[in-house]
Formats: C-alpha cells, structure tokens, sequence
C-alpha cells in the first residue's frame, strides 16, 4: 500500500511539474518575414540552398502572395536542380505580379537551359523592356521610335537578362546586336567574366580573332578559376593554328589526354586533318587507361577521309561537318544558371 501510495505521489508530483512547466513555457515567436528573407539570402551566398529554401518557405507563410518570396523559391529550386518546382514558383510569381522583372529573367533563363529558345526571348524581350523603361523614367528620358537606343543599366538591372539576350542574338548571327547587350553588362561590372567570354566568343563568330583573344584573355584574367573562358581560348587558338597555346589554354580546365583529344576534334572540325589525326594518336598515348573518347574520334577522322577520297574520285562534292551544332553548344553553356546579382 505504500508502495502504491508513493508511486501515485510521485506521478502526480511529476505531472504537476509538468503541467506547471507546461503554463510557464512563453509561447514561441516566430521570425519575421524580413528576418527569414535575410537568413535565407545569407544562405544563399554560402550556397546553403535547402537551408534558404526552409527560410523562404517559412517567409512564404506569412505572406503567400508575395511575388519577391516566390521568386527566392524559384531561384533557390532551380539551383537545387528541381527544375519543375522552380517553374511553379516564378510562374506564380507572375500571376501575382505580372511584371516582376527577375522572374520573368529567371524564367527566360530556365527556358533557355531547356531549349526553349523562343519561349526564352519572349520573356527576356518583356523583362528588359520593363527594365528599359524604368530606368527612362529614372534618367528622365523620352523613348523614341520602335528601336530606342538602350539605357544604362544599374544596380537593379537583371544583368544575367541582358548577357542571355545576347547569346539569343549570337545564335541567332546577329552578332553586333549580341555585343550591344554585353557591353551594357561590362558597364555596370566590368570584371564580369561570363560576359567578356560572351563577348569575345561573339567576335569568335563574326570573324574578328584579334578582338575575341583580347576579351577572353581578359575574362581569364578577371577570373581564373572561369572554365569556360579558357575552353573557348583554346577554341579560338585552334582557329588561328596555334597549336601550343590551344593545349596550354585546355590544360587549365581538364587532363592533358583530355585537352589533346579536344583539340583533334576542334582541329578536324576546321577541316586539318593531319593535324586531327596526330593529336588524337596523342591523346590515346598519354591517356593511362584506354580513351575510348579519342579512340571513336580517330575512327570518325579515319571514315571522313575514305568519304573524302571518295569524293574526290568521282569529282563530287562533299558535305564537310557543320560546326553549328558545335557552336550553339559552347553558346547555351554560356547562359547563366541563375539571375541573382
């Protein structure tokens, strides 16, 4: 019985403690939105994207109309690779705010990864017109004509829209166009080294070797670490038949059989053969295990020739591989995965 009574005692005793507790405890304040977007932000540039995409959510139900949150989600969505859910974020972005300049950016630039290429320009075509007027209205100036020469961008301006507007154009082989959307983005950051790159691959494609050498020289320079701008150096040496300094130029971005394997495909592209030829057998050679990827070139090279010998022998004419496929891809690799400044 005293065993009972005590147990008893001692229930009730930690219930009381309990419930006592339980009264005592203040209820929990949650963060303010201001609070969550900032914590969010700051986790975003420390590339914590599940960490700010948890803040953005809890923002987000606080305030689930708001344009600027959802935006955050979809950005953050898309860098987590959940390309689905980054379009239902900016899309109802949009429906909250039709005019929201970064999420019809973000959407451009998503669409343009995808392929989607038309559906990319009639967002950025919207988005930087929006951003034109502003910056009209801010600059008090009177838009003229259908084509108004363009505003300088400032800090609000959705750069990574008008450097995507500009691969649009150079695919597109208007190429003076394209540079006009670059230069605007080097006015406002003239380190930016996807731009620069940007920039010189266009006078890559519009001929001018001299000029693009400059640019992505600079774009290596401004950042070093920026693959593509020393891919694109090799390209451009490779044009120009400077062999040495195309390999030079891959190293800093891949393993030498790597670059040399590269280089025999930029070389057989621009139609030197030999050249193709000796730098595969090289990339087999210096590759410690078997090259597969410069094995299959070899054998390509090998079948283009015997077509060409063909060819020549009946005095026909012989189709020679396209680099358009080629040059559209180094073009969409230039589009920006994310429009944040």
């Amino acid at each position: 019985m005293t065993r009972i009574l005590f147990v008893l005692l001692a229930t009730l005793g930690l219930s009381g403690c309990a419930s006592s507790s339980k009264t005592e405890v203040p209820e929990i304040q949650r963060p303010s939105v201001a609070t969550l977007m900032q914590q969010g932000q700051q986790a975003e540039k420390l590339k914590q994207y599940e960490m700010a995409l948890k803040n953005y959510i809890e923002a987000l139900e606080q305030q689930p109309q708001s344009a600027d949150i959802l935006y955050r989600i979809g950005e953050v969505q898309s860098q987590l690779g959940n390309t689905g859910y980054a379009l239902k974020a900016l899309q109802d972005a949009l429906t909250t705010e039709p005019d929201h300049i970064n999420a019809m950016t973000s959407l451009a630039l998503i669409n343009l990864t995808l392929g989607d290429n038309e559906q990319a320009k009639r967002y950025l075509t919207k988005a930087l017109d929006l951003d034109q007027q502003r910056l009209a209205q801010l600059n008090q100036t009177v838009i003229v004509g259908e084509k108004p020469e363009l505003q300088t961008l400032d800090a609000d301006s959705p750069l990574p829209g008008y450097n995507a507007m500009g691969i649009l154009n150079d695919l597109d082989g208007n190429y003076e166009a394209a540079r006009q959307y670059y230069e605007l983005v080097l006015q406002q950051q003239p380190g930016n080294a996807p731009a620069l790159t940007n920039l010189g691959y266009s006078y890559y494609l519009d001929g001018n070797l001299k000029q693009a050498e400059i640019k992505l020289r600079l774009a290596t320079q401004k950042q070093p670490d920026f693959k593509r701008a020393w891919h694109n150096l090799g390209l451009l040496y490779v044009r120009m038949n400077h062999y040495k300094r195309a390999l030079v130029a891959l190293k800093r971005v891949m393993p030498e059989p790597d670059a040399l394997n590269d280089l025999g495909y930029f070389a057989m592209l621009e139609g030197r053969y030999a050249q193709a030829k000796e730098l595969f057998l090289k990339a087999i050679d210096s590759s410690p295990t078997y090259f597969a990827k410069a094995q299959d070139n070899l054998e390509k090279l090998q079948e283009l020739q015997g077509k060409l010998a063909t060819a020549s022998s009946h005095q026909s004419v012989l189709s020679f591989p396209s680099k358009e496929a080629q040059i559209k891809a180094e073009m969409l690799r230039a589009a920006p995965l994310s429009s944040a400044q």
